[in-house]
């Protein structure tokens, strides 16, 4: 979504819009990049063109920004010993591109499919106020990193897999909720599908969501 259709969107209903955007890492894994360039030097460049971006949304009254990191971990260098010095400007990067911004603008950040143990130290270092995850999928072993490593920041472990064209029930996504709970306090957790939801049906989507939703106000009123 550009900014021109978020704000749009935002005039439409008086619930907050999220804006939504890439990061500079996963931009730049994901793209053919010069190689007369050090890789760090294009992710800095990629990360103060986010940032304007970034700045934008929140000058046309966009309170909830997310700068998607799928690609951090893929991006980690074949060799451990090179591990520090890329988590080093990844991060960098990243901070860069979201340090716009006023302390009350909430900045989320995704990654999906991961293995955090490898990098769990530069995801907090990355200082998002919300990150969402993959979890459904892999049937909540991510979690346990949270859990061992500690993570003070709020946390939105998927409740359903975004991959299946099955609706899930709302008594399905609230055990998994409620699972979720002894590993995040309540005030930390963030219900959420896995990923996004490009590759379902209006029809499914719109049903699993409301679904979801659903179970989001249960919990809600109940820790209320």
């Amino acid at each position: 979504m550009t900014i021109t259709e978020t704000v749009y969107a935002q005039s439409l209903t008086s619930k907050p819009m999220k804006g939504m955007l890439t990061g500079p890492v996963t931009c730049l894994q994901w793209s053919f990049v010069r190689d007369d360039i050090p890789r760090s030097v294009v992710c800095t460049q990629l990360a103060l063109a986010i940032r304007d971006e970034v700045i934008d949304l929140e000058k046309a009254g966009i309170v909830h920004i997310q700068v998607d990191e799928p690609a951090i971990r893929e991006g980690l260098p074949l060799r451990s010993v090179d591990f520090d010095f890329y988590l080093q400007w990844a991060v960098d990067a990243f901070l860069l591109s979201t340090a716009g911004v006023q302390d009350t603008t909430i900045i989320h950040t995704h990654m999906c499919y991961s293995d955090f143990q490898d990098i769990f130290q530069a995801i907090v270092r990355m200082d998002a106020d919300v990150l969402t995850i993959e979890n459904s999928k892999s049937d909540m072993r991510i979690l346990g990193a949270f859990s061992t490593y500690g993570y003070n920041a709020e946390i939105g472990p998927g409740v359903f897999d975004i991959h299946s064209p099955r609706v899930p029930s709302t008594h399905e996504m609230k055990e998994r909720a409620d699972a979720m709970l002894k590993y995040i306090p309540s005030r930390n957790l963030w219900i959420n599908p896995d990923c996004g939801l490009k590759t379902r049906g209006w029809k499914e989507v719109r049903e699993s969501l409301t679904n979801m939703v659903a179970v989001a106000e249960a919990l809600r009123a109940a820790s209320a």
